[in-house]
């Protein structure tokens, strides 16, 4: 009679558990897959367990299944973005990481990819992969960059020669200038071509400046390119007429500051801090952050 009983106990056991292992498989319980070995391995106690988790979550209203913590995953801001889709890549790298894993092929597959889209999107990230150890991350990152300078030369070249043949053409200068500003400050040129470089943009903004007279904009471009040359008496000579054009903004008092830290000129410093105190400045929150070092605004 015992037998019998016990035999009865597991035929239900078993039949029940793999009702229950298949519920859980198809996605239609609140458990997790893993759950599925106790309730087929232990007799009697693993369905009668899950079977009481199911009661209580079902009980508890709980309208979504349990959020998987390697489905979460951070965005490029600081909130958590949603989850991911079942069928996203999870093998998917950013740039940046890839560089730093010990992961050669992921390394050599990533700075590959970019080649086959906008170089200029990694620029940041090819110029710190050029001096890789790995000799392959290396040499993909170099002819990336080699691309990207290739893009701007001719995109220059172009310009430049538009600009000469149509010299009155406004919106074209101002193509030219954007332009030429990303390539100085992209980080591609050093040493001897950067300041050639910087001395075409320096001759763009000349130009403008004769088409337009003394725009603030271009005056301050005009003014930080020539710090950039270190030449701090043609950036003191645009700050001056900062000042005489725009001595109640704020950005001509923060580029005059600028020329004389950069220039390292002392006495020039003590002077424009005098002269703040004895103008009516319209100081911003981010103008006062600014100058903090060196006035109180």
């Amino acid at each position: 009679m015992m037998k019998i009983f016990l035999l009865l106990i597991l035929a239900i056991h078993t039949i029940g558990s793999i009702i229950f292992a298949a519920y859980i498989y198809i996605g239609a319980s609140f458990l997790r897959r893993e759950s599925i070995i106790p309730v087929v391995l232990v007799p009697v106690f693993g369905p009668l367990a899950g079977i009481v988790i199911e009661l209580l979550n079902k009980l508890g209203k709980h309208a979504d299944r349990p959020i998987d913590l390697p489905k979460l995953t951070l965005g490029e801001d600081i909130y958590w973005k949603t989850i991911k889709d079942e069928e996203e890549d999870e093998n998917i790298v950013p740039l940046e990481e890839a560089l730093l894993i010990n992961d050669v092929q992921t390394r050599r597959e990533k700075v590959l990819d970019t080649l086959y889209e906008n170089p200029l999107k990694y620029l940041d990230v090819m110029l710190v992969a050029r001096y890789n150890e790995d000799i392959e991350t290396s040499h993909y990152a170099t002819t990336t960059i080699a691309e990207a300078q290739r893009k701007y030369q001719l995109q220059i070249q172009k310009l430049a020669v538009a600009v000469e043949e149509n010299p009155n053409d406004l919106a074209l200068l101002d193509e030219y200038i954007v332009t030429l500003e990303k390539y100085v400050e992209s980080g591609l040129l050093e040493d001897y071509l950067l300041r050639r470089q910087r001395m075409i943009y320096a001759k763009a903004l000349e130009k403008k400046l004769s088409m337009v007279g003394q725009e603030k904009d271009t005056l301050v471009k005009y003014l930080r390119n020539n710090i950039e040359l270190k030449d701090y008496t043609a950036a003191i000579e645009v700050s001056n007429i900062l000042k005489r054009k725009f001595p109640e903004d704020e950005q001509t008092w923060i580029e005059t500051l600028r020329v004389c830290v950069e220039g390292h000129d002392e006495r020039k410093l003590k002077e424009t801090i005098q002269e703040i105190h004895t103008k009516p400045i319209a100081w911003t929150n981010q103008g006062r952050e600014q100058v903090s070092l060196w006035v109180r605004a």
